[in-house]
Order: structure tokens, then C-alpha cells, then sequence
């Protein structure tokens, strides 16, 4: 392998993980919110940054090469190769969806937390949550918040837990 398609590799799992982050965590988050508060500014906000974000995943996963050579991150060093043995397509998908998998689940892993905290302490609480507890929330539990993290949580566990089966599934698609 080239040091050109590591930094390749490097590039696409980034947007990679970009893109699972905007699916998962921002565009949910600015749906909230417009819910919450409709307006035409919150709307084109919404579509400026969702627009942004697929440009710059379309720009990460399609325009690689570009990246490189403007960034000119593969000169300078002694030796073109790097010898990682038998890493193959197979390999590098499932090493994927070992980072992707491990961050959704360490990214969420303290909101659900505290989320949970914040809705056991109001439950048992003769009074509601004080807004030094709950900043943001005004003194309520987001249960959105809450619920996102627990989906993104179980996600994050299934592809951990079954990235040997993903893999051979992506590997399969690929090859037909």
C-alpha cells in the first residue's frame, strides 16, 4: 500500500464517520429544534448546514485525490510504501465499522447517561429538576435527547457486536 492510499483510506473513513454523525446526531438535533421553535431563519439554517454537510462528504469520499494534492500530505517521505500484510478490502470494511461502531457508541455513552440521571433524580425528586441540573432543558428531562442517545447506543453496539457479518454483507455488495 501507498502512502496516497492510506491517506485515501484515512480521508473516506472520515467522511465516513462524518456522515453517520450528521445522519445520526445533527440533523435529528435541528429537526428538534425547528420543531420547537418554527421560523424561516431556523429552516434555512437547517438546509444551509445540511447542504454543507453532504458537500463536504460528497468532497471527503468522491474528491480524495483533490484533498491530497492540495494538501500535498504524501511527499516527503523516504519510503512510497507502507507494509501492512494482507489488509484487503474485507479488512479495512471491518475495521470501519469497528471505529464507526465504537465512536457512535462512546459519543452518546455520557449523554444517555446523563439523560438517564436527570429522569431517575426527577422521577424520585418530591419537585421538579432545578435549572442548575438540567442546563439547556429549563428544568424538564429531554426525553429526545434521551431517546436519540439510546438508539444511537444500540446501533453503535449491533455493528460492534456483528461487524464480521456487516462486513461480508458490504464485501458481497461490492462484489456483484
Amino acid at each position: 500500500m501507498t502512502k496516497r492510499d492510506f491517506f485515501r483510506i484515512i480521508f473516506k473513513l472520515f467522511g465516513l464517520y462524518f456522515m453517520v454523525l450528521i445522519v445520526f446526531n445533527y440533523i435529528p438535533t435541528a429537526i428538534s429544534y425547528v420543531n420547537y421553535k418554527i421560523e424561516a431563519l431556523g429552516l434555512l439554517l437547517l438546509l444551509l448546514g445540511t447542504v454543507f454537510s453532504v458537500g463536504l462528504f460528497i468532497l471527503l469520499i468522491r474528491k480524495t485525490d483533490i484533498i491530497i494534492d492540495w494538501l500535498k500530505i504524501d511527499k516527503g517521505f523516504d519510503d512510497e510504501r507502507i507494509e501492512i500484510g494482507n489488509f484487503n478490502g474485507l479488512n479495512i470494511a471491518k475495521f470501519a465499522l469497528i471505529l464507526i461502531g465504537g465512536f457512535m457508541f462512546l459519543d452518546f455513552l455520557p449523554n444517555f447517561f446523563y439523560q438517564t440521571f436527570l429522569a431517575f433524580k426527577n422521577e424520585i425528586s418530591t419537585n421538579n429538576l432545578n435549572s442548575v441540573d438540567s442546563y439547556g432543558n429549563y428544568g424538564q428531562v429531554d426525553y429526545y435527547e434521551w431517546a436519540i442517545a439510546a438508539i444511537n447506543l444500540i446501533i453503535g453496539f449491533v455493528i460492534l457486536t456483528n461487524y464480521d457479518r456487516i462486513a461480508l454483507w458490504l464485501d458481497k455488495k461490492n462484489k456483484v
